[in-house]
């Protein structure tokens, strides 16, 4: 079974590859401005779709916030 993807658990996975608090990151923050880059989306990315959730590196470039990602990973 997959785990779900909310806010909460996808905040805790990209805090942690960026090495920040995940109380610092705001839903709606781009997180380029945290650092986020090219390969840490892709890792992010790589990580969820082997867990079973069909999000892909363009789905996650498109717009890097925490609340656009919740949106892509509810979706039907």
């Amino acid at each position: 079974m997959t785990m779900p993807l909310d806010k909460e658990r996808l905040r805790r996975d990209v805090a942690e590859v960026l090495g920040e608090d995940p109380d610092e990151l705001a839903d709606d923050e781009n997180l380029i401005e945290y650092g986020l880059d090219s390969i840490r989306v892709l890792m992010l990315s790589t990580r969820w779709r082997e867990q079973g959730h069909d999000i892909g590196f363009l789905d996650l470039a498109d717009e890097p916030t925490i609340e656009a990602w919740a949106r892509l990973a509810s979706a039907p």
